[in-house]
């Protein structure tokens, strides 16, 4: 029986010794703005369209908080907007009162000497199916989303175009009361400023984070494991990029994901997808799929 349990133990710590336990990396990824206003001064009109729809529901406590995400969806924006170079921001919405302008957009902007007049239009929840990787592996769960929506319209009145974002809420109680809402660090606060931002995501600069998986099997891929850790790209490049035309294709295809992780950490997302497909050629694995189809949208 001694003998026994001593071959047991034996094999679970083989068993252990074989199965490497993934190590992760933050990695943030900074975007420029897509789209400018104007290359001079510019002024932008904030404005409210939205009403919580009192035939619904008329508990003062879920439309106070319909006004109060509403409201904290337009401060951000706010800003954000004021604080890019040329940008001027003019808010009229009141936080008190709450009330909806009805006034022509080219009434506002010819009266305030705008370019634009920005209007927070409706936001809303939906439940929808999510896809992302744990440990290398897909995983579909189920969410909810908050959908935010802004008109952004030239001062001629004319032009405009439909601004949408989206982002996860993290609680499921989609409709707190306004202290909570409005609390700093909240879900729903959370959510509704992102949202918010992502709307106007093609004028902000914004910076993503990916928590990006790591093949550590061998020294080699361990070492570079912990030069990218310390953020030591250039040596860690510099461990991985012979092997990826090694004759071990599995350590090969296992170095190329590890190298475009350093290209994504760098910036530089045209490399990044480039050793990404070289790694699944080398070797379908999990992993690159994943990060190919995250710096595909990127």
């Amino acid at each position: 029986m001694k003998l026994f349990k001593f071959v047991l133990i034996l094999f679970a710590a083989g068993f252990l010794a074989s199965c490497s336990v993934p190590q992760y990396v933050t990695v943030p990824v900074d975007y420029a703005p897509k789209m400018q206003f104007h290359t001079g001064r510019t002024t932008i009109v904030l404005i409210n369209h939205y009403m919580p729809d009192s035939t619904r529901t008329r508990n003062p406590r879920v439309l106070a908080s319909l006004k109060a995400g509403a409201y904290t969806a337009i401060s951000n924006v706010a800003m954000q907007l004021h604080a890019l170079p040329g940008v001027k921001v003019v808010q009229l919405v009141d936080s008190v009162r709450f009330a909806a302008n009805t006034d022509s957009a080219k009434a506002i902007a010819q009266k305030y000497k705008a370019r634009y007049v920005l209007s927070f239009e409706d936001f809303k929840t939906e439940t929808v199916w999510e896809r992302d990787y744990y440990n290398g592996q897909p995983v579909v769960y189920r969410t909810r989303m908050l959908n935010t929506t802004f008109l952004l319209t030239e001062a001629n009145g004319i032009y405009f175009k439909k601004l949408q974002g989206k982002a996860p809420i993290q609680d499921e109680n989609a409709y707190g009361n306004a202290s909570s809402l409005l609390a700093h660090g909240g879900p729903l606060y959370d959510a509704i400023r992102n949202s918010a931002l992502d709307a106007l995501k093609d004028y902000l600069p914004y910076t993503d984070y990916h928590d990006r998986p790591l093949y550590t099997n061998g020294d080699q891929l361990a070492a570079s494991v912990e030069l990218i850790k310390a953020g030591k790209f250039d040596k860690a490049f510099q461990v991985l990029n012979p092997l990826i035309d090694g004759a071990d294709t599995k350590l090969a295809s296992r170095a190329a994901y590890n190298l475009a992780v350093v290209y994504e950490a760098q910036g530089d997302i045209d490399a990044a997808l480039d050793v990404a497909k070289i790694s699944n050629q080398k070797q379908k694995n999990d992993y690159a799929t994943a990060i190919i189809a995250d710096l595909m949208k990127e």
